[in-house]
């Protein structure tokens, strides 16, 4: 899409947002579409306003607004300075991009691809991500198909969760399917863990980012093969996603600890699992209820979590622990809504928040200790120049 068409939508979706806030005429239809296709540009997501990403639809985004400004002239202004940074952004860019690539992933690998969508878009390449959240009706297998359609490549990012994906395999299907009738799209896998790599893929170049440390090396090798090239006027945007967290330097030279800091999103409970929960003592009332979370949550996590359900806070109180990407509660189904709904919410976002400071706090014992090492160095350096033989 041409940056002249990307800023008439962007401008538009302004338009129709102030006159909905205003009293004005405003069409639902046109504004799913609208954030649609602007959300699907994994170059311009992250720029859109806030309220645009959480608001589904025009009702969300009136129940928004109208509580946080009361007059009209409030309200259009306000709208007017979140949109004027992506405005001028794209008044002020030359956006091209050579080539394209569908990376096809499990959404409990988002936080890598992004971080890897965001290098690729930064170096000429054009992504699609099916992050967005579809219009009532659409069918997400013709929309993959027509992404697989219009791209160059198809990035299989490989892990454990991915390879257990019927998404990933059904994408991967239709990619191979393209591949094999001569379109020109090539599949590219893309190593995330240390998997088993599927038979019919073995025979393909792979990136390779199971290690942290390599992640620059095999980023140009990607790049190569895309045909992308380094864009240095892009680095600011990889500055923004570590100055979030108070780390003012580039992605790149962030130690393990810090990229987990700045790559992290609240984890948060998503529904009740009806299909895993069960009965473990059929003679009693008592369930295993499992509880769905937005992701996989890592270890540190786990254990700040339960040492937070360690102490019971009322009469009703259960057990409840970590299951993959669940929370299980030992309860009474009944019970869920009157007492434990409201605790577990609370208990996930205090462990969001301790999770976090945990992470900070490593991050500069890190810091602390790569610094001494550099002044160790630096004393060595200069005592080499002192002392001659």
């Amino acid at each position: 899409m041409k940056n002249s068409e990307l800023f008439e939508k962007v401008e538009s979706l302004q338009n129709l947002l102030i006159s909905r806030a205003t009293g004005g005429e405003a069409h639902d239809k046109i504004y799913k579409q609208l954030r649609q296709e602007l959300l699907y540009d994994s170059y311009l997501k992250d720029k859109l306003p806030r309220f645009v990403r959480t608001c589904y639809d025009l009702d969300q985004f009136w129940n928004f607004i109208k509580y946080k400004y009361k007059t009209y002239r409030e309200r259009r202004e306000y709208i007017w300075q979140e949109f004027k940074p992506i405005l001028e952004f794209l008044e002020g860019e030359n956006i091209e991009f050579s080539k394209s690539i569908f990376l096809s992933h499990s959404s409990k690998d988002k936080f890598f691809v992004r971080n890897l969508a965001e290098h690729l878009t930064n170096n000429g390449i054009k992504v699609w991500l099916d992050e967005a959240e579809l219009n009532i009706g659409d069918s997400l297998t013709e929309k993959i198909a027509e992404a697989i359609e219009t791209t160059d490549y198809v990035g299989v990012v490989l892990s454990h969760n991915s390879i257990n994906s019927e998404w990933v395999q059904k994408e991967l299907q239709i990619a191979l399917q393209k591949e094999i009738k001569g379109r020109n799209v090539v599949v590219l896998p893309i190593l995330i863990e240390k998997v088993e790599i599927p038979a019919f893929l073995r025979d393909k170049w792979y990136a390779d980012f199971t290690n942290p440390e390599n992640f620059d090396n095999e980023l140009a090798k990607l790049l190569r093969t895309l045909g992308g090239h380094t864009r240095a006027k892009r680095e600011p945007a990889k500055k923004e996603t570590s100055e979030k967290v108070g780390l003012k330097k580039p992605f790149e030279q962030l130690t393990l600890t810090e990229r987990k800091l700045t790559t992290f999103e609240d984890i948060k409970i998503v529904e009740i699992d009806d299909t895993k929960s069960y009965k473990p003592d059929p003679k009693k009332l008592l369930y295993n209820i499992y509880l769905k979370l937005s992701s996989s949550p890592p270890l540190e996590w786990q254990e700040i979590f339960e040492a937070e359900r360690r102490f019971p806070r009322h009469t009703m109180w259960r057990k409840a622990w970590i299951e993959g990407d669940y929370i299980v509660i030992h309860c009474v189904p009944d019970e869920i809504e009157e007492y434990h709904a409201k605790d577990l919410k609370q208990d996930v976002e205090n462990t969001n928040k301790k999770y976090r400071q945990f992470l900070m706090e490593e991050s500069l014992k890190e810091a602390k200790k790569v610094e001494q090492e550099k002044s160790e160095k630096d004393k060595l350096k200069i005592l080499k120049e002192r002392v001659k033989f």
